[in-house]
């Protein structure tokens, strides 16, 4: 059986061409480190790692809405740890105040202190998130605890907006002035500060004093009642980070498994190619080089 000229050309031609080509795809593979030059080289993988990227994009948004939400739980916690220290400082003295032995000097002393206390209470109130917005206030700027010239208090009408964390989870990162402060009929502003009037005025008695204990004691449980929530979702963050840490490492790694290229293995194959191409040159050479005459002779 004879093998036409033309069709020897063609078939070695084309092999060449062909090992030429793979010798180029893995020289670029090696130079770039990824499998696929274009979106043609493999649709569906090029799909996959688009919306892996659009996932990377989410989960950075919702990485940094965690470490936000983290720090304003954080400073929150604080904050009424603070706040909490102040209302056992109140508690102390005001079951001294409802000591009916006490002198009206020492009454006026402890009304002093309270009122001290009061003051410090609204500076905590009104304490100043990282973002320079009041932590238990509004975004608008709007202090969360405000005092009348009449001696009167108010909170900021506000609600608490809730950051998103993942898809279709939010978490509120922080409380209002009113959840915090006031637990009972009257808020405990207006409680501390009456009474501590009244013990400066030496006008309080005994029972002024007990019933103020009493709404103290209230908000004292108020407080831990709120920091507990907030601790809970401190501890909701921690979990939501390590699980968004974990599902970014897997999805990175199927993203490596359809992009990346095993650099050394793709070295070896381009080896093997050249080699081949190598061999296929020189044999194509040598028999493209035959005559019939040669072959007689």
């Amino acid at each position: 059986m004879q093998v036409p000229t033309s069709l020897f050309y063609d078939n070695s031609s084309r092999r060449m061409s062909g090992l030429n080509a793979r010798a180029g795809v893995l020289q670029a593979q090696i130079a770039t480190g990824k499998k696929l030059a274009a979106p043609s080289d493999d649709a569906v993988a090029s799909q996959q790692l688009s919306e892996f990227r659009q996932r990377d994009a989410d989960a950075k948004v919702y990485g940094d809405n965690m470490k936000v939400a983290g720090a304003l739980l954080s400073q929150a916690d604080s904050t009424l740890s603070d706040i909490a220290t102040q209302l056992q400082r109140a508690i102390e003295l005001t079951s001294l105040a409802s000591n009916g032995t006490l002198s009206v000097d020492n009454r006026r002393v402890i009304g002093t202190e309270l009122s001290a206390i009061v003051s410090q209470l609204v500076d905590l109130g009104n304490t100043r998130d990282l973002r320079g917005q009041p932590l238990f206030g509004s975004a608008d700027g709007v202090k969360a605890v405000q005092r009348a010239a009449d001696g009167s208090f108010s909170f900021a009408s506000t609600t608490v907006s809730p950051i998103p964390i993942a898809d279709g989870q939010t978490i509120q990162a922080t409380e209002t002035a009113a959840r915090v402060f006031a637990s009972t009929g009257d808020d405990i502003f207006t409680v501390l500060s009456t009474l501590a009037a009244r013990l400066e005025a030496g006008t309080a008695g005994t029972s002024e004093s007990s019933s103020a204990l009493d709404a103290l004691t209230a908000a004292n449980d108020q407080v831990a009642l709120v920091r507990s929530s907030v601790g809970a979702r401190g501890a909701r963050i921690d979990l939501s980070e390590a699980m968004l840490t974990q599902t970014n490492a897997d999805r990175e790694e199927l993203r490596s498994s359809l992009e990346d290229v095993d650099v050394t293995a793709a070295i070896t194959e381009l080896q093997k190619t050249m080699t081949v191409l190598q061999a296929t040159q020189a044999s194509f050479a040598k028999l493209s080089s035959l005559s019939l005459f040669s072959y007689l002779r």
